[in-house]
């Protein structure tokens, strides 16, 4: 089993007594239920800090290099805290319990359509827990990934696109809360202009854009039947054309991006990659 880098998610659990209303895009990025297919960043949303950690355990089952049809496993656990910055570890150490939980497995098929063209269905189905507000909930996602390459010159443009439909199931009270987002983003990515061969740094720069058929609903919000938050996001990523490695783990890119739409503006701390 593969054990891959630390990624920051969006999403937390947000508590019935904050201080601060959220708006109604903010409380549809936040569901700690959905927090697994939301995206990756650090968030400050209305004077509070809402973070989710992932670990995307994963192992690939024995392939041939040129297999058409690659199968994993996909095992991601998010562990999410509100309010908690890196600085407190120095002056009270590490968080002594998790405001939100989840463990949602699964499994993803690497299809390769034709030279540059990947195709990515996947299935997910587990467990979250928002311990702040003592609820359980079952998450269900499945969905397909699709990504190909639009061209080499300077920069390698890629253009990615993805449907997914997830269904969150509350425990007590009994409640369902379903979405379904297509997502269509372009990424160019180049190295920088520097002497050498080898591994060098470089950038990739990134754009996309979710629209949300039924957008999902916070722990404390309202939804109406007529919300469909269309949402936009920028950024740029920093990495390397090979991997730097850390005591043999692969250390993620990083880069800084800034979401909005009608009510929302989002500036996110991206680990990894921006999808």
């Amino acid at each position: 089993m593969r054990f891959g880098p630390l990624y920051l998610l969006i999403g937390a659990s947000v508590a019935a007594q904050a201080a601060a209303p959220l708006t109604r895009n903010e409380q549809t990025v936040i569901n700690f239920g959905f927090a697994t297919q939301l995206g990756s960043g650090v968030y400050s949303l209305s004077g509070r800090t809402l973070q989710v950690y992932k670990l995307p355990f994963n192992h690939g089952f024995p392939a041939a290099a040129d297999a058409r049809v690659k199968v994993r496993i996909t095992l991601p656990v998010t562990i999410g805290f509100i309010d908690f910055k890196p600085r407190d570890v120095i002056d009270n150490g590490l968080p002594q319990g998790l405001d939100s939980l989840s463990i949602v497995p699964g499994l993803e098929f690497d299809v390769a359509m034709r030279d540059g063209w990947l195709l990515q269905p996947f299935i997910e189905a587990g467990v979250a827990r928002d311990r702040t507000n003592e609820l359980d909930q079952r998450v269900y996602a499945a969905g397909l990934r699709s990504y190909f390459v639009m061209g080499r010159s300077k920069a390698d443009w890629q253009l990615y696109n993805e449907l997914i439909h997830v269904v969150v199931e509350q425990q007590s009270p009994d409640s369902t809360d379903d979405f379904t987002r297509f997502r269509t983003g372009v990424t160019a990515r180049r190295p920088f202009d520097v002497d050498g061969v080898g591994r060098r740094a470089d950038f990739v720069a990134y754009g996309f854009v979710d629209v949300f058929t039924d957008a999902p609903a916070g722990p404390a919000s309202e939804r109406t039947e007529d919300d469909d938050p269309m949402q936009f996001e920028v950024g740029v990523t920093l990495g390397a054309t090979e991997r730097w490695r850390l005591w043999g783990i692969p250390l993620p890119r990083v880069g800084l991006g800034y979401r909005f739409g009608e009510g929302l503006s989002v500036y996110r701390l991206v680990l990894g990659s921006p999808y």
